[in-house]
């Protein structure tokens, strides 16, 4: 059986390795590092590039970078292409378009959707388009201002959905692949105070679901036209829970047969079971470790990897045939870990 290889992003400082290389054994699910690599202050969130042998980080700062990088995994080498402006402070969140032309990330104290070109070597070009969004929410502190959190491809097109935590929004956008121009199609409201954050998409039906983060919440939506139609808010938490909590992330089995989320302050990762689209609750897991902010499944195996902001470590869980993820199988320490990729 082949390797895996994950990439992490973390909060580390410029001279800390903030961007690992780890291999996955895939029939034990243990982590072995293969490389890691310094020179970026707070390198957070990554993109893999389609071509296998390229990513982008973030650079979460005031006046944020993105930033490219060249990989050899069964070599253990990762190589800085080069860096480009954010467009915005604290780059929050970056993607790749499925066929490897655009980078359009978001910056969520600058407000900012931004759009840069990708040479055929991952390299990034100088910024194409960038739309700032401008509203609040029902929060003081959290949504005085528009905050977009992340972009999210929709599969098969070049639409782009953009969760705004600041507006209580998803707004769409319509990508030009010539020209890297963004077009607003529609917005789609949340709850009051529900702080959206990350979407994914069922790999087969036409829903999404949307992780918010303020309210610990998941909303079901029917693809419809240029929009979403919330058809669903079901909680990420356990029914008595009555402490403070924050969710972070969401997935969709490979399969579509589950959902996933994550939550910090309950530390464990929500598991639904998805039928015609809607989801049931079958349990929460233990996250194996403290501040889950991000975690991915891997394809055609039973692992779930987990990044603990707060504990510092990765841990490989174990998915069981009711969907929830059960032992722990690894656990490895690494400086403040906020994102968790797979290589394509």
């Amino acid at each position: 059986m082949s390797s895996t290889y994950i990439l992490s992003g973390s909060y580390a400082a410029a001279d800390q390795a903030g961007i690992t290389l780890w291999e996955l054994e895939p029939a034990t699910g243990k982590l072995m590092k293969q490389a890691a690599v310094s020179g970026v202050e707070r390198p957070s969130f990554l993109a893999v590039h389609p071509n296998g042998t390229s990513f982008t980080a973030v650079s979460e700062t005031g006046d944020g970078e993105v930033v490219a990088y060249w990989l050899n995994p069964k070599k253990g080498l990762i190589q800085e292409l080069n860096r480009q402006n954010a467009g915005g402070d604290h780059p929050a969140h970056i993607t790749i378009d499925e066929a490897g032309q655009w980078a359009i990330s978001v910056t969520y104290s600058g407000a900012h959707v931004t759009v840069h070109p990708l040479s055929a070597d991952g390299s990034i070009g100088e910024m194409a388009d960038s739309k700032r969004h401008k509203g609040s929410g029902a929060d003081p502190e959290r949504q005085d201002a528009a905050h977009p959190h992340s972009a999210f491809q929709l599969p098969g097109t070049n639409r782009f959905f953009v969760s705004d935590l600041g507006m209580d929004a998803i707004v769409r956008y319509r990508l030009d692949l010539h020209s890297g121009m963004l077009e607003q199609e529609a917005v789609t409201k949340t709850a009051p105070g529900a702080g959206p954050r990350h979407l994914a998409f069922h790999p087969s039906d036409a829903f999404a679901y949307g992780v918010n983060e303020l309210d610990s919440t998941v909303s079901v939506y029917a693809l419809e036209g240029k929009g979403l139609k919330e058809v669903q808010n079901i909680s990420t938490l356990p029914e008595h829970f009555t402490g403070n909590n924050t969710a972070a992330e969401i997935t969709v089995s490979e399969d579509g047969r589950f959902v996933y989320a994550s939550n910090r302050g309950h530390d464990s990762i929500a598991v639904f079971r998805v039928t015609e689209g809607l989801l049931e609750s079958v349990g929460h897991a233990d996250a194996g470790g403290a501040g889950p902010r991000h975690f991915t499944l891997v394809p055609g195996s039973p692992w779930i990897v987990i990044a603990h902001e707060e504990s510092g470590t990765i841990a490989v869980k174990k998915i069981g045939e009711d969907g929830l993820p059960g032992e722990t199988a690894d656990s490895v320490g690494t400086v403040t870990p906020v994102c968790v990729r797979l290589l394509k």
